[in-house]
């Protein structure tokens, strides 16, 4: 693709999220981890300064996925309707399912299109402050500070505004300690935001065990969850409508794509077939 193309690209992608998320380009710079500078070039087109290695970048975080046509799987619609009914009630709600079921791409492409939602993905190698820090991030504050104000800090920004959507993705690689910290949230912040959680399916089998167990704080946070909703496998007839969507035709190779357990994988057969 050429450079000009990306640009364009890249543009319209910054333009369509600060206008949506009303956030300042300073704000998405930092988001991105990149300069301001790189947006003005952006901006102003000076393709002689950008890489395509950081336009590809910019691109790919602010829509994962993007050069490939997504198709509205049961998966994809369901996590769109939790998303909005969880905003809207201001819910705790929990989304579980396996490896490669298309839960960040449809929780990320909600996050972008609506506004007062907050998006974050949750690391292995985070501790407590850390989590809470990257919530803040999102949110648009650099804060860092002991653990108590940090909590306290999250529930004001939440209950500012109302009908508020935070999206924690990976959430089965939280300690116990940030569900403790997450079911003060929830009890700070009922009648002003929704909080969805999105994991596998050892999440719910952790969480649960935990509860069985009563250790302390799991039981208490697991009667918070409003619905606990699992997704589904893909069906044939949704492999055979993304293979058609991303120009994949030939009725023995989608044949054999049937037999794909996950999206994911999916995804990487279609692209090595159409990429040959």
């Amino acid at each position: 693709m050429q450079k000009e193309t990306l640009i364009e690209q890249a543009r319209k992608l910054i333009n369509d999220f600060t206008g949506i998320k009303k956030v300042s380009k300073a704000d998405l710079a930092k988001k991105l981890n990149i300069s301001d500078a790189v947006l003005t070039f952006i901006k102003q087109g000076q393709a002689e300064k950008l890489s395509v290695e950081m336009l590809n970048s910019i691109i790919a975080q602010l829509q994962p996925g993007s050069g490939f046509n997504l198709v509205g799987t049961s998966n994809y619609n369901s996590i769109q309707n939790i998303c909005l009914k969880t905003q809207n009630s201001r819910q705790l709600n929990v989304v579980i399912g396996y490896t490669g079921a298309g839960k960040s791409v449809a929780l990320n492409d909600y996050y972008r299109s609506k506004e007062r939602v907050y998006y974050m993905v949750c690391k292995n190698s985070m501790n407590r402050r850390q989590f809470l820090c990257a919530i803040l991030a999102e949110m648009g504050v650099n804060f860092m500070g002991n653990v108590y104000d940090m909590v306290n800090k999250i529930v004001d920004l939440l209950n500012e505004q109302p009908n508020t959507l935070l999206i924690i993705d990976e959430a089965g690689k939280v300690s116990t300690n940030v569900i403790l910290d997450l079911h003060d949230i929830r009890n700070a912040t009922m009648y002003s935001a929704g909080i969805l959680l999105a994991g596998c399916e050892y999440f719910q089998t952790n969480i649960e065990k935990a509860v069985t167990k009563e250790k302390i704080g799991y039981p208490e946070f697991h009667s918070r969850v409003t619905n606990w909703n699992v997704l589904n496998r893909p069906t044939k007839a949704e492999v055979t409508a993304i293979c058609q969507a991303n120009g994949l035709t030939d009725e023995a190779t989608i044949k054999e794509l049937h037999r794909i357990p996950n999206y994911r994988l999916l995804y990487n057969a279609i692209t090595n077939e159409t990429d040959n």
